[in-house]
Parts: C-alpha cells; structure tokens; sequence
C-alpha cells in the first residue's frame, strides 16, 4: 500500500509538471497574477543564481531593476489581459553581475484550475555581442579606430537634413604622395605616421565623429556650419595646417603634405552629390604641389552639365528600347563547379559614346527617377531568358528608389506571371543602406514578394550595417559579401575578420552567404575553408551576353547531368 501511495506521488501532475520543466534547457518559470513565481526549472536558478526554494519565496520583480520590474509586471498583467502571446527583448543582470539580453516569450496556461503565465527566457547575449562586433568593424577603422566611409555618409546624410540651418562642408583629405614614403620607411611607419595623422586631423575637426579614413591615405572632414567659399577656405587651411609640424619617425622628422577637395552642402543637395563635388575638386587639388586645397565652383560645373546630358540621353533611350542590354554573371556553388545563379546587370551601349559604364548611368538613373521603368525592363528581359533554366536562380538588383515606387510587387509577380516563371526561382538584392532606410510600406510589399516565394537577398553586406533582427523580421534568404573584403584578403586583417564573422553569423542564423568578386583560386580557398556557400567573381565568368550566357549554363547543365 505504502509503495503504491509512493507511486502515485511520483506522477502527481507538480512532479510530472517539474520533471518537464526540468527537461527544457532554457530558464522557464510559471508566474501567478501576484507576479508570485509558482514553478521554476533549474536552468533560470542557474542564469539567476539563486536556489528554487528562494524564487518560490521571491516575487520575480524583486530581481529585477525598478525599472524593469515596472515593465515585466505590465508585461505579465497584459498577458494575463488579453490571453495573447507576448515575445520581447529585455537587458537584465546577471547575479555575475554581467549584462544579458534575453528573449522573453510569455503565454497564459491554466493549471489545477489557476491562470499562470507560462515564460521562457532565451539568452542571445552572444548574438547581440556579435552584431556589436560587426557593427563595429563596419563602421570603424581597425588601423586608426577613426570611423569609416560607411559611418561618414550615414554622419553626412544625418547633417544634410539641418541644411540650410546649418549647412556642413565636407572637406576630402589625401596624404601627398605618402606611398613613397611608406616604401622608403616600410610599412610599420607608415601605419603610426596614419595614425598620428588621425589623431591631429581628429583634434582639429572637434572630434572623431566628424572626421573618417575613407581609404588607405584619404581622410574625410565634415565641417558644420559652412554655407560659402570663405568658410569652405578658412576649414581647408586649418586642415593644411595640421602638416605643417612634422612628424616623428625612426630616423628623424618626417614630412607629411595634404590635398585637400573641398564641396559645401546647398538646399536639396544630396549626401552623393556633395561626395561627387568633393572628388571633383580633390582630383584638381593633387594636380598640383604639396599641401594644396580646391573648391568646387563653377569650373568644374562641366561635369554637372554632362550628367545632365547623360540624363536626357538616357531618357532617349528607354523610350527607344534598343540601346539595352542584359548581361548576366553566374554564380557557382561551394564545390567551384555548379552553376546555382546567375545575376542579371543592365548594360548601355550608347550610339556615340559606345558602353557606358553602369557606374556612370545607373547613379544618374536612380536620381532622375529612370530606374523604375529602367529596372522593370531588366527584370522582364531576364525572366524571359531565364525562365528555361528553372533550376537556376535569377538575381536581380532593386534600389531603393524602385522599393519606394508604388506597386513594385504587383509589377515584379506580374512580370513573373506572364512569363510562367516561379517565383521561388527569383532573388531581389537590396542593400543593407536600403533595409535601414525602409518603411512601412516598403516592408510590406517585400514581405508580400516573399510570400509568393520571392527570395530576399541582403548585397554588398560589410559596407554598412544591417541589424540582425532585420534579417530575422524580412526572413534574408540569403547574404552577399561586398567584393571589396574579398578584393582585399590577404591584404588587410578587416577584410578577413569581416568576412569570418558574416559567415560564422550565416551559419548561425542558417542564412546562406554569397562572396562577391573572387577573382583567383587563394581567394575562393579562403572563403570555402570558413563555409562560404557560394561564389561569384572573374574566377568563373565574366557577365556573359543573353547568347553567351545560354551556352555557358547550357554547357554547365550538360556537365552536371553526365
């Protein structure tokens, strides 16, 4: 009798209920309408560093902060409310004292007739630690901890929005001829004569924020406030009088000289336009000796007058249809021989310039509004040709200008729908400046894409920064590493941590990762020693023409079936 009593305490619902809750790796509690802890399972006992018998003595807001015990008590009374599911992000501390942020899921049960609230913590600490860490190599420059290009265009566009209250100047700084110099003295003193260099240019510009290393000797100022030539010129002298000291070296002084170029922001001037003034008056200041400014003005107006024309011409030519084209570059598997993709890049062969360059055209096209009917003749040109190779994927790049024009969903499944093409076959790349930049709007026509199957890929990733919760809110099917950390492995420490890092997040997150521009085979061992899952670059084919490009997959397929 005594065993069979034993017996039956053993598979009491609370023993069966706590040897479940026990079984579940993650910190889960059961909390009563008093915010009183009813069950806890070990692993919260661990994260929380006290004893089961403690939290049921406990209520769960007296470990937290005032503050957020506030909000997990209103958390709690809105579940126990509304009898929905509730998930959050919360920032704890640990009883080591250490910072955590963990994903708490909450639902209403009832047990031996009593609401509780079932919650589950999820601890990502490690993955916000990683974001932080992508951020910040994206963001910064390892050699001089100076912020990068990526950082100064977001600094640039956030300083256009005040103009004309206060409108900035950017000033464009290179180093004179410092790669003599790097060779006459190697390359240990060229990186700290770099970095004291930064450390001046940083003093000088009222703080690193405004200043960046946007290359290996080029420099970047945004400077407040500077609405004229004479403000223009008085920053640019005090940046040239930054060289004027000399800078310790091994063997003595040594001499530094500046070129500096130099645009101020207008009304409705955009961040790309006043980067391109700028180059436009760097490239006259290096014309000339040692330590010389430019700025722009009418002078080089030239150049403005020719995007105009560009403009007009191009215009032209999409209302005449015949001066485009489609060329598509194949992407290639992990083994280095299966054709999985090809990306579909729009050429313009212009009937007196011959080919433009696309870096040329498409910046112009995304300006005047053209890229819309621009890349809706792309995408339709491409499903045409590609729709007999269902098992290749077809990757066509969407700028933010063509997410922001109204019905772009309903275009691109139309487009699909009247060439028979599956959807799933199609991949939209957009980039990470243009998923930071997206709305409501946006999101909900790419989230309607990707429900028809659409596959969502993040480009030219490592040049900005694209929080991870973007990629789990838009489901990122897929991650393309810009070609310029694949350019630069072996060469610089940045590209190679960046690169590991992205793929190491892929394959925590299950996203598959694309490296652009591989261009010789230490580059493709590299990328597939750290699992990169596929490759596109020079290494395998150039962008072939629609007749090149249906031999070279026809011939691929052809070898993979034997």
């Amino acid at each position: 009798m005594q065993q069979a009593e034993q017996g039956d305490a053993d598979t009491a619902p609370g023993s069966c209920l706590r040897m479940m809750l026990e079984a579940l790796p993650s910190p889960v509690l059961l909390i009563d309408r008093a915010d009183r802890i009813v069950e806890v399972n070990q692993a919260f006992c661990a994260l929380a560093g006290k004893d089961r018998a403690y939290w049921l003595s406990t209520p769960i807001t007296a470990y937290l902060a005032p503050g957020q015990a506030a909000r997990f008590a209103a958390e709690h009374a809105q579940v126990f409310a509304t009898g929905e599911d509730l998930e959050t992000e919360e920032v704890i501390d640990g009883h080591d004292g250490a910072i955590r942020h963990v994903v708490t899921r909450r639902r209403r049960v009832v047990f031996d007739g009593a609401p509780l609230v079932l919650t589950i913590l999820t601890d990502i600490t490690p993955l916000r630690a990683a974001e932080a860490h992508i951020r910040h190599l994206a963001y910064h420059d390892t050699l001089t901890d100076l912020p990068n290009r990526a950082a100064l265009n977001e600094r640039l566009a956030a300083a256009l929005v005040d103009c004309p209250q206060a409108p900035p100047a950017l000033l464009l700084i290179d180093l004179y001829q410092f790669k003599d110099i790097n060779d006459a003295f190697g390359d240990c003193v060229g990186d700290a004569l770099l970095r004291a260099f930064a450390y001046r240019l940083a003093s000088a510009a009222r703080g690193p924020d405004r200043v960046a290393r946007t290359g290996g000797d080029s420099f970047a100022v945004l400077v407040d406030d500077c609405s004229d030539a004479a403000g223009a010129e008085a920053a640019c002298r005090r940046m040239l009088a930054l060289a004027d000291t000399p800078f310790a070296g091994p063997a003595g002084a040594v001499a530094l000289g500046v070129s500096i170029g130099c645009a101020w922001a207008e009304p409705g001037l955009c961040a790309d336009e006043l980067h391109r003034r700028a180059e436009f008056a760097l490239y006259e200041a290096k014309r000339q000796p040692a330590n010389a400014f430019c700025l722009y003005d009418a002078a080089l107006a030239a150049e403005v007058q020719a995007r105009r024309t560009l403009t007009a011409e191009l215009r032209t030519a999409l209302a005449a249809g015949d001066q485009f084209d489609v060329h598509y570059q194949p992407v290639i598997d992990a083994g280095g021989h299966r054709v999985v993709g090809v990306e579909a890049l729009v050429r313009w062969h212009h009937p007196q310039h011959g080919m433009v360059p696309p870096a040329r055209f498409i910046p112009i096209a995304e300006a005047s509004g053209l890229i819309v009917p621009l890349g809706d003749w792309v995408l339709d040109r491409a499903v045409a040709m590609m729709v007999r190779f269902p098992a290749i994927a077809l990757a066509v790049n969407l700028s933010p200008i063509q997410l922001r024009s109204p019905g772009i969903d309903a275009r691109i499944l139309a487009i699909l729908a009247r060439h028979g093409m599956d959807p799933r076959q199609l991949q939209l790349e957009v980039t990470e400046s243009t998923m930071l930049a997206m709305d409501a709007g946006v999101e909900a026509a790419l989230a309607r894409l990707r429900e028809a199957g659409v596959q969502l890929v993040l480009d030219d990733f490592g040049t900005g920064y694209s929080s991870l919760s973007h990629l789990h809110k838009l489901a990122v099917d897929r991650v393309k590493i810009d070609q310029s950390f694949v350019h630069d492995l072996g060469r610089s420490q940045d590209a190679r941590a960046i690169i590991q890092a992205v793929l190491g997040i892929g394959q925590a997150l299950g996203i598959g990762v694309t490296a652009e521009g591989v261009e010789d085979e230490t580059q493709q061992l590299f990328l597939r020693s750290f699992g990169c899952h596929e490759y596109q670059g020079y290494l395998f084919s150039r962008p072939l023409p629609a007749i090149e490009a249906v031999a070279f997959l026809e011939t691929h397929m052809e070898r993979a079936a034997a």
